[in-house]
């Protein structure tokens, strides 16, 4: 893969708020997906992350209904037609030795980035109602529910553009496209020796 397509397909890998309704994604997608994950970095090659499929449709409303969507955006929460497809949940095992947090980002990487060469999209929730997947799942009491990925496929526009006056606050326009504004390398690169 070259440079371009690389910076292509991360930058098509968006997080996404808003899903078509009424789309089916296998358990074998899902799967696939994963494998992904699991063979990505590792802090000390521990691998705590463990992780929860979803595509139940009851448990994937239930779950969408009791998430935070888009905290930052005034006067939104998503609807019941732009609900995802499926969820992957990221457990921390606290048995295991590890850096969780790296893992789950290196993770996250790579669900994002499969997923999207399926012709899905994510959305990493730290909102996720924690005490409801204890109920819904089976979850060992040493694992630690860390975040939630809803998936589907996308249903808004959503552009990139640089940071003005260090304002991270991503935001909808009167035609609903919603904007990331994203530090530029002058703003995040501290010193070049």
């Amino acid at each position: 893969m070259k440079y371009e397509e690389l910076k292509k397909l991360i930058q098509e890998a968006r997080t996404t708020r808003r899903f078509k309704k009424d789309i089916e994604i296998k358990l074998k997608d899902l799967r696939e997906i994963l494998d992904l994950a699991r063979i990505t970095s590792s802090a000390k090659n521990m691998q705590p992350i463990k992780y929860i499929l979803v595509t139940n449709k009851e448990a994937v409303n239930q779950l969408a209904q009791n998430t935070t969507w888009a905290s930052t955006i005034k006067d939104w929460s998503q609807s019941e037609e732009e609900r995802p497809s499926a969820f992957i949940f990221m457990l921390n095992d606290q048995m295991i030795d590890g850096f969780p947090m790296f893992d789950a980002g290196a993770s996250f990487t790579a669900i994002s980035l499969a997923a999207k060469t399926k012709g899905l999209a994510t959305a990493p929730l730290a909102s996720i109602n924690k005490e409801l997947c204890r109920n819904l799942f089976v979850i060992p009491d040493s694992y630690d529910v860390m975040i939630g990925i809803a998936l589907g496929i996308s249903d808004e526009e959503i552009k990139l553009i640089d940071a003005q006056n260090f304002d991270t606050s991503y935001y909808r326009d009167e035609k609903q496209t919603h904007f990331v504004p994203k530090r530029t390398l002058e703003q995040i690169i501290v010193g070049e020796y």
